[in-house]
């Protein structure tokens, strides 16, 4: 009798553990302190859904100069999600910036909203996605990013140092989810 129950207790300790380990979403991250800020950094590769989780819209790709494999937006009314933990890099809830390097040659952009921010409108939580610009919920300039022709075929390229349009966001303390949706255009590799 005290066999099973010993059985049954140390069961017990293994699922409270299991409950209380985190779980983060993008596993392969880096972090830096770069200027005495708080980064993290992670592949666009490394996402933790696509929807539809197909190639259709978000297809992984092998392209030169990138570190691993990249994504290529393919113009479709898609969806891609990163969830991540800021407090990895020491960070803490507040205003982040948001970049990415990438080719994008001719000026396609994408829509991004942040799970939790607080001028972000409800996110949508299955297709079909609206795929389009002014279709809602992005009915302003605010939630767009990637507006800007960078990069050329084949060669990488920083995207916008500003803090225009979506590229600020508001993030939590901790674990954040952010979704990047299609715009316009296509063939835009991040």
């Amino acid at each position: 009798m005290l066999h099973q129950s010993a059985k049954r207790v140390l069961f017990g300790a293994f699922v409270a553990l299991l409950v209380t380990t985190p779980v983060y979403a993008v596993k392969n991250f880096k972090i830096s302190g770069y200027g005495g800020g708080h980064q993290i950094w992670f592949e666009a590769e490394d996402f933790d859904q696509r929807d539809p989780a197909t190639d259709q819209y978000y297809t992984v790709v092998d392209e030169a100069g990138a570190f691993g494999q990249a994504i290529q937006r393919d113009n479709g009314p898609g969806m891609i999600r990163y969830t991540f933990d800021i407090s990895k890099a020491g960070g803490i809830g507040g205003t982040w910036y948001f970049w990415a390097r990438q080719i994008n040659p001719n000026n396609q952009s994408d829509y991004m909203l942040v799970e939790g921010d607080p001028g972000d409108p409800e996110i949508p939580t299955s297709p079909p996605y609206p795929g389009g610009n002014e279709a809602g919920p992005f009915l302003n300039s605010d939630d767009r990013i990637f507006e800007e022709n960078v990069g050329s075929p084949g060669s990488w390229a920083w995207g916008l140092s500003n803090h225009e349009e979506g590229h600020t966001k508001e993030l939590q303390n901790g674990e954040n989810t952010m979704y990047s949706f299609d715009r316009s255009g296509n063939n835009s590799v991040f």
